[in-house]
């Protein structure tokens, strides 16, 4: 009788171990035992809804926004036409549908019904705040649960109990911060690991040597790693993630805080393990997405902007050499010289206009095709360096740090643009103008005569802050409006 009783209780607890959410509120169904793929370790790809019933369950639809870029279009169509044919394709590493993770309000529970306070969206797909990329990851792992939409890995269901139970036996993971033990060596990190993967026995000490080896840690493999420096810990991090041949690894803000050599150290053993496997990096560095990434997508508040190789992003979003024209500093004014003329060569030489203008500098960028023109466009330009007020010229290459900061700016622009923020606009009259952010012309009030019909105006020059909002730098002296150009006029102004 009282074994009868034991054999009750902890079958019991096992039950309600699986029901009840963690800390991370991962749980399985409440009749998961029912279902044969429980038992049988089949049909990984099949949903499983993980809440108790269809009040917790339900998720707010997420609203969609249809990508600008035509390239982000495309992978979008192509993901919606597999999930609404049911197409599972095996071998794509990941496929995203819809994935969100929210952190409800207060619930409410009544009568027959219940009601939510409106739900914060944390996670929409991946998001390009680091904090928020290391959810992501969470979630695509069920480190933490998902509330909306699902993902695929190689096939199988991260919201499928016996889908994860798959793709735990393919990934790797290297988070941001490193999951390490200060007494245990490299050796017994790399030991434990192989044994919590699931591999034989007489396979996990030349695996180990393999892996130290490869992470270049041979040397240290029995020196605990409390005493490794923050690259080392690093390296050995990688290794943990690369245990059992992994089909699919995650690496969160790999390098960040790494010095120069230690960081293209780790590159290099990054290099070396992309043969065999899919990799997914979340970088904040734009040298190292460039050198490692096969396929890049940037993100910018909460959206992905662009995806595609690295010479496309930037003959699509920066085309051609980057050239910067730094002004002879006026001791009283700032810039001595009018950039006008300088802007009037560029235009008649190149027909180029300035990406970015500054009272300090200027920014123009050449598309290849003019390549040929430039040899005798620079002669000229430095012969005439004193007549423009040039103190310095610097010609290169796009990167792909242009790339990011030019979506950037544009991301940027979008969010104040569509809520009509307006910021204040002193000009050298005294007049106030609100002028909305991004305006970059904007009309004098009260200049308009019978010489001058359109009246006069002045360009507006922004950039980002400390905290990436935009603001005013500065804005040029004022000018006739020409007929080729549409500024904002606002005649609702203060003295």
């Amino acid at each position: 009788m009282a074994c009868g009783y034991i054999h009750f209780w902890f079958v019991l607890a096992i039950y309600f171990n699986n029901i009840i959410p963690n800390a991370s509120g991962v749980r399985k169904t409440i009749f998961y035992f029912l279902k044969p793929s429980y038992w049988s370790g089949k049909e990984g790809n099949k949903v499983e809804e993980g809440s108790i019933c269809s009040c917790f369950g339900s998720v707010p639809p997420v609203e969609h926004l249809t990508p600008d870029d035509q390239d982000v279009l495309e992978e979008e169509t192509l993901v919606k036409k597999q999930a609404m044919d049911v197409t599972i394709v095996p071998n794509i590493a990941v496929q995203i549908h819809g994935h969100a993770k929210m952190y409800p309000g207060t619930t409410k529970l009544g009568c027959c019904k219940c009601t939510k306070t409106s739900p914060f969206h944390a996670v929409k797909v991946i998001i390009h705040s680091s904090c928020v990329c290391s959810k992501a990851i969470s979630c695509l792992t069920r480190i933490n649960q998902v509330t909306g939409g699902d993902a695929l890995i190689y096939g199988d269901s991260i919201r499928s109990s016996v889908g994860m139970s798959n793709i735990r036996k393919m990934i790797g993971v290297c988070p941001q911060s490193d999951i390490l033990w200060d007494a245990l060596s490299s050796e017994e990190h790399l030991n434990l690991f192989d044994s919590i993967k699931g591999l034989p026995p007489a396979s996990i000490k030349p695996i180990a040597e393999k892996l130290l080896a490869d992470v270049k840690l041979t040397g240290t493999a029995k020196i605990r790693a409390g005493s490794y420096c923050g690259g080392m810990k690093r390296r050995l991090s990688v290794g943990i993630a690369l245990i059992g041949n992994a089909k699919l690894v995650f690496l969160d803000e790999l390098t960040t805080g790494m010095d120069p050599i230690t960081r293209r150290h780790v590159w290099d053993i990054i290099q070396e393990s992309k043969k065999g496997r899919a990799i997914i990096l979340t970088t904040h560095s734009m040298e190292e997405a460039d050198i490692l990434g096969d396929r890049i997508g940037i993100m910018a508040k909460g959206r992905l902007r662009c995806i595609g190789t690295s010479i496309r992003l930037k003959s699509r979003f920066v085309t051609g050499f980057i050239t910067t024209v730094s002004f002879l500093e006026n001791k009283n004014n700032g810039a001595g010289t009018s950039p006008e003329p300088l802007k009037r060569f560029f235009k008649k030489h190149l027909k180029v206009e300035p990406i970015e203008e500054k009272k300090a500098f200027m920014t123009f960028v050449i598309s290849h095709d003019k390549e040929k023109l430039l040899a005798g466009f620079f002669e000229e330009l430095q012969y005439r360096e004193s007549e423009f007020g040039i103190s310095d010229i610097q010609l290169g290459l796009a990167t792909l740090e242009e790339v990011f900061l030019n979506i950037a700016r544009w991301a940027e622009l979008e969010s104040p643009t569509a809520e009509g923020t307006v910021v204040t606009l002193e000009l050298e009259s005294g007049i106030l103008v609100e002028i909305p952010v991004g305006a970059r012309f904007v009309g004098i009030p009260g200049t308009e005569n019978a010489e001058n019909r359109r009246g006069m105006m002045v360009e507006v020059y922004w950039q980002q802050d400390g905290s990436g909002l935009m603001c005013i730098s500065g804005d040029s002296t004022e000018m006739r409006i020409p007929q080729n150009v549409s500024c904002y006029m606002n005649h609702h102004h203060k003295c």
